[in-house]
């Protein structure tokens, strides 16, 4: 009550360290641009504040529908309305970031993109599937790399920018450079981190949670004549010696560990912008992405080292043409291919002695994709019309000599349309229905071993798991204010489920999964900002899910609790203040799942709510320096699921030197 009693007085907030009054049109709802008001789906959208952000998890901390999950400090997985890991498709610039071995529930995959390098975020909710493919149950996360921008005359730019967190939990130096021209711009960034244990809310350090990061891209673009821009990517980011605070503390590993954690990608691009409005526009894109995942165990007690290496290679081809097939009427219709290929091994290691096993993974299993699609989008007077089809075939091959090879192929149709309607100058109603599925993936069909607290045994009749997904909503867009109130409601069926069976093996229970639960989710999102006159900013967010599993007559796993934030900010000249309350209710709706999850009290996550405090001072036309307290309060809290408590009071630096 306390939290809604806050969260309602601030009715009339809107937040301020994700800037979303910079940009205009979404692209992430039709992979078109769209004026962002005549939307029909509930989408969010800001620019990246990069130099605020020790990772890229923390972003979502105030995104209405988005709820953020910490396994450990070198993890952090958002849920879309109640769904992550695998069941949330995460886009980087237009390409499927989610590969074949994505996790179901919580991962870390989130953390191995640099903040830094960002630009923008848009989260597509109840809707996806057709835009981007499987995976999209819920919604998906897309975000958007800072692009070098083409300048007039030829001329250097650079950014420099140190951080640090009080106690050591972080230091970072972070570096870019870049050259523009009339035809030609180029960026180069550079990045080292080091992250330390984390207090707790009370005090006390949560060992072992830091981890040493670093981080490299470079990003060029051409003009290619007067129509073609050629642009061309290449980035790595690599993390070592994350530690799995949880495994440590609560199930007697003296070792746990993703001792390398590597995520690679390179991607080139071409844009022709057409004569004619058949060829409006046509994008081809070509990109290799690299998932590199090297986990130690060792239990206490025990002589034996257990190494484990998983590496996803995947290759991608994207072929997009834009069309203005009227003046009301504009397409979007391409094709999609993706390959991953997959290495994964074991070793046991005791003294001298290796013993090679078969990895969570078969070795050399192939996970491919083949996608058309074909988005409409219809612009009248004051009605905005969106339909949308895609076709997907899915075929995996799992070369086991464990448990015997086998190959699959499936296929999905999936459909949305949405309607959006202008009540006048400021004010749109819309609503839209959208189908979503997510394919099983190599991790639901060939994983073998210990996952979290159990052992998997691979399964390899499972079908894709289906959603069926409904918003409404009314959306205020003013020059001073800006609000969206949507109301959806879900129907999930075929869910993969981890069923316990009565085996236990190296002491932990035995799980085969299966396509046996329907369930369900409705809820609420609420977000709006206000602008004070130049100098005040307000905004407030809140969220809630309700999901029942209706198959066991349970809630849902992991379903988060009533949250949402309020903040206030003040500009004056040169000086901005801001200050933030983030909080969460009680969430005691728990499946048996979550009560037998090591990371969760069986009794329920307490709720909680803490402050924040960010200064920044802009010296002059190239030096900045930001203050930011954390947690002022010291509150000890957990963010529902996680593995680790939230951050206690501490002091956050940064200082930035622009040329």
């Amino acid at each position: 009550m306390q939290f809604l009693l806050v969260s309602l007085l601030g009715a009339r907030l809107a937040f301020a360290s994700l800037s979303d009054t910079l940009v205009t049109v979404v692209v992430s709802a039709s992979r078109q641009p769209i004026e962002r008001n005549r939307v029909a789906f509930p989408i969010f959208q800001a620019k990246v504040p990069s130099s605020q952000l020790p990772n890229t998890p923390e972003l979502f901390r105030t995104v209405p529908g988005v709820f953020l999950q910490r396994t450990n400090q070198g993890g952090g997985s958002a849920f879309v309305r109640g769904l992550t890991g695998n069941q949330t498709l995460l886009v980087l610039d237009g390409i499927r970031f989610n590969n074949s071995t994505f996790r179901f529930g919580p991962n870390q995959y989130l953390n191995t993109i640099d903040p830094f390098s960002l630009d923008q975020v848009e989260v597509l909710r109840g809707s996806g599937a057709v835009q981007y493919g499987s995976d999209a149950l819920s919604g998906v996360v897309h975000l958007s790399t800072s692009k070098p921008q083409f300048s007039q005359t030829s001329r250097w730019a650079g950014h420099v920018l140190t951080r640090a967190i009080s106690q050591g939990m972080e230091t970072s130096a972070l570096g870019k450079v870049s050259y523009q021209a009339p035809k030609f711009s180029i960026s180069v960034l550079a990045a080292a981190k080091k992250f330390g244990d984390i207090t707790r809310g009370g005090g006390g350090f949560q060992r072992p949670t830091g981890f040493e990061e670093q981080n490299i891209l470079v990003h060029a673009r051409q003009k290619l004549g007067q129509r073609i821009i050629w642009e061309n990517l290449v980035q790595q980011n690599s993390q070592a010696n994350v530690p799995v605070f949880h495994k440590v503390r609560l199930e007697n590993f003296a070792l746990n560990e993703m001792t390398t954690q590597i995520y690679r990608r390179a991607f080139s691009r071409l844009t022709y912008q057409g004569t004619n409005a058949l060829l409006d526009q046509v994008e081809l894109t070509a990109s290799v992405q690299e998932s590199v995942e090297k986990r130690s165990l060792q239990k206490n007690g025990s002589a034996t080292l257990r190494t484990e290496n998983d590496a996803v290679q995947t290759l991608a081809l994207i072929g997009q043409v834009k069309s203005r097939l009227s003046s009301t009427w504009t397409s979007s219709t391409g094709l999609e291919s993706y390959i991953d290929g997959v290495q994964s091994t074991r070793v046991d290691q005791k003294g001298a002695q290796r013993i090679n096993l078969r990895g969570l993974y078969p070795n050399n299993s192939r996970y491919s994709t083949l996608s058309a699609f074909s988005l409409h989008e219809w612009s009248l007077k004051d009605v905005q019309v969106h339909m949308g089809l895609r076709y997907q075939h899915i075929m995996a091959d799992l070369p086991d000599s464990t448990v015997g090879q086998s190959k699959i192929s499936m296929g999905a149709l999936v459909y949305d349309a949405g309607l959006s309607y202008a009540l006048g100058r400021n004010l749109t109603v819309f609503a839209s229905v959208a189908s979503g599925f997510r394919a099983p993936n190599l991790d639901d069909l060939g994983s073998l071993g210990i996952v979290d607290f159990r052992y998997e045994l691979p399964a390899y009749d499972l079908k894709p798991e289906i959603s069926w997904n409904k918003n409404v909503g009314i959306r205020v867009h003013t020059p001073v204010w800006k609000s969206e109130l949507v109301f959806f409601h879900s129907n999930l069926t075929n869910l993969i489920t981890r069923i316990k069976t009565t085996d236990v093996i190296q002491n932990y229970p035995v799980y085969q999964k299966e396509n046996t639960v329907e369930a369900y989710m409705w809820g609420f999102e609420w977000g709006q900002q206000l602008q004070l006159g130049e100098r005040w900013s307000m905004a407030n967010q809140v969220s809630y899910v309700y999901g029942q599993n209706v198959s066991q007559n349970e809630p849902m796993r992991r379903i988060p609790p009533l949250f949402g934030h309020v903040s206030v900010t003040y500009q004056v000249k040169k000086v901005q203040t801001s200050m933030l309350w983030q909080g969460a209710a009680r969430q005691d709706r728990l499946s048996a799942g979550d009560r037998a999850d090591n990371r969760m009290n069986p009794k329920g996550t307490p709720g909680w709510g803490i402050v924040s405090l960010h200064l920044a001072y802009q010296l002059n036309a190239h030096l900045r320096v930001a203050l930011q307290g954390e947690n002022l309060g010291h509150v000890l809290y957990r963010m529902h699921g996680s593995g680790i408590d939230g951050m206690g009071r501490s002091l956050h630096m940064q200082i930035g030197y622009q040329w």
